[in-house]
């Protein structure tokens, strides 16, 4: 069952959906998910061992049926002091278009901004979506030296597809253009 305490914000997108915090009961869900996508070369894939050991980063879209299911799914991954990334952002094709994965970066955002990181940056092959939310590209080299971590453990690190993007929290975003 799950908790009160793990409801974040209700909203009407498509039906009854509610977003929260992940649980490890929905790992299933968010694989199957973010696997989908991942199988058509659109994001990463991700491991059961990933989800658990980062369950308490992800955020998501529950459709409130009898049964829990998981429509779309984010993460906030702290890297450093200043700098954190958006990560595993996906939302069920028939709930797209919606502005759902529009809420859940700006609730992503909203909580960079709450534990006081100064950036949020995020790779991905869709830049018009982020950019509609204020992230700016950038080159992967421009970008805070603590991304590289974690771009040399990614299968895709020789040959990225992805473009990077950030959002600087606080000041004026553009001089990150």
């Amino acid at each position: 069952m799950i908790k009160e305490n793990l409801y974040l914000k209700c909203f009407n997108v498509y039906g009854n959906l509610i977003l929260r915090r992940a649980c490890v009961s929905d790992v299933e869900m968010i694989l199957t998910l973010i696997n989908r996508f991942a199988g058509s070369n659109l994001m990463l894939p991700r491991g059961p061992r990933y989800l658990y050991e980062n369950i308490r980063d992800f955020l998501v879209a529950d459709s409130q049926a009898e049964e829990p299911d998981i429509v779309a799914c984010g993460s906030l991954h702290v890297l450093w002091k200043d700098v954190a990334e958006i990560r595993a952002l996906a939302v069920h094709p028939d709930y797209q278009n919606r502005g759902l994965g529009s809420r859940l970066v700006r609730y992503l955002v909203e909580d960079a901004r709450h534990i006081g990181v100064e950036s949020v940056f995020a790779f991905t092959m869709i830049e018009e979506f982020f950019m509609k939310l204020g992230f700016v590209p950038k080159k992967k080299e421009e970008l805070p030296s603590k991304v590289w971590g974690e771009c040399s453990r990614c299968p895709k690190h020789f040959n990225c597809d992805e473009t990077g993007l950030i959002l600087k929290l606080s000041g004026d975003n553009r001089e990150e253009a």
